[in-house]
């Protein structure tokens, strides 16, 4: 990692609440549309907006990823759209940002992060593709996806997980319900939330009836025969989604593994002992945002510190999917989606 980068990193994540009030003022003194009912809110609206952004500048610049910094202004377009908002405003606010940031920091801070915003205002003037819902009433997994959804936002749980243990029973593997089935119900909720047509309230009865289900799921399906192969996953610390390193644990355990899931949110030290005492042959990471990648860094390190080369470890999460080599660079043996975790995995470790 460049010294610089490192530097100009500190000074943003040091420096995020004054460079967020700084880039809100010179924001919407040139006109910005509030995107709120008054001046005041509006002002909250952008600080918050923006001390966000710059933790995400800050991280993407502290591992030399650009494109993980584009990703997330690409979402935050799409979020835009999704609310209804102008998304002229999503490049705006970077303008705002970067004649911000020359004003207020050093020089030779201010040409490492340049190349940052403007890698990501290039992204937005290519064009940005809206994704549509993923689920599609009149496809198989589609059409119980969204009847499983709608059970849950009815309160019925129990119908809920009856809809998709019958179709559990003719689905082809564990893989085929979670990915087909859960997951694009996970991303329609998420999508509901957004849009605010759900409430947090009901985006997390979704996912704990979900989390239920998983535990029944696994039990449906036969496994192969034990290979003789320890995985332990996990969420890195401030990653509190683990609906995916849960599945990944599923799909391993399914596929022969003996597979250990540690859950959400934690420390890069106890990653690294758990993969010592269970004698791990595989480590699977997850970071959801691109602030966490820092932690994903450290958590690789931590295990790279307390096994030997023979132990490998796969990094993954949604931090990752639009810049998948950054595997490379953070010090993992690899990377996969939830659905290749277990063919990326089991080559790497052969």
């Amino acid at each position: 990692m460049l010294e610089i980068n490192a530097f100009a990193a500190e000074i943003l994540e040091t420096s995020a609440s004054g460079i967020a009030n700084a880039a809100t003022n010179r924001l919407l003194a040139n006109g910005s549309l509030p995107q709120a009912r008054d001046a005041a809110a509006a002002t909250k609206h952008w600080r918050g907006y923006y001390v966000q952004r710059v933790l995400e500048l800050a991280a993407a610049v502290r591992i030399g990823a650009p494109d993980a910094f584009a990703a997330r202004a690409v979402w935050q377009h799409k979020a835009f759209l999704a609310r209804g908002l102008d998304v002229a405003e999503v490049p705006k606010s970077l303008e705002s940002l970067k004649a911000t940031l020359n004003d207020v920091l050093p020089d030779e801070s201010v040409r490492v992060i340049d190349e940052y915003i403007e890698r990501s205002l290039a992204v937005l003037r290519a064009g940005v593709t809206a994704d549509a819902t993923e689920l599609d009433p009149n496809d198989s997994s589609g059409a119980i996806a969204l009847k499983y959804l709608a059970a849950c936002l009815e309160g019925d749980s129990r119908q809920a997980s009856a809809i998709v243990l019958q179709h559990a029973a003719d689905a082809a593997s564990l893989e085929a319900v979670y990915l087909g089935v859960l997951f694009p119900a996970l991303r329609e909720i998420g999508r509901m939330w957004h849009t605010a047509e759900a409430s947090i309230a009901e985006e997390h009865i979704v996912t704990e009836a979900t989390r239920r289900l998983m535990a029944l799921l696994t039990v449906e399906f036969s496994k192969s025969p034990d290979i003789g192969k320890t995985v332990v996953t996990a969420a890195v610390a401030g990653n509190a989604h683990d609906i995916g390193v849960r599945a990944v644990a599923d799909f391993f355990e399914a596929a022969g593994w003996r597979s250990l899931s540690l859950g959400p949110h934690v420390p890069a030290g106890d990653i690294a002992s758990a993969a010592r005492y269970f004698d791990a042959d595989l480590v699977v990471i997850a970071a959801m945002l691109t602030t966490q990648l820092k932690s994903l860094e450290a958590s690789i390190a931590a295990v790279r510190s307390v096994t030997d080369q023979n132990v490998k470890i796969l990094a993954g999460g949604q931090a990752l999917d639009a810049a998948p080599e950054l595997w490379r660079q953070l010090g993992a043996d690899g990377y996969a989606a939830a659905g290749d975790a277990v063919e990326v995995g089991s080559a790497i470790v052969a």
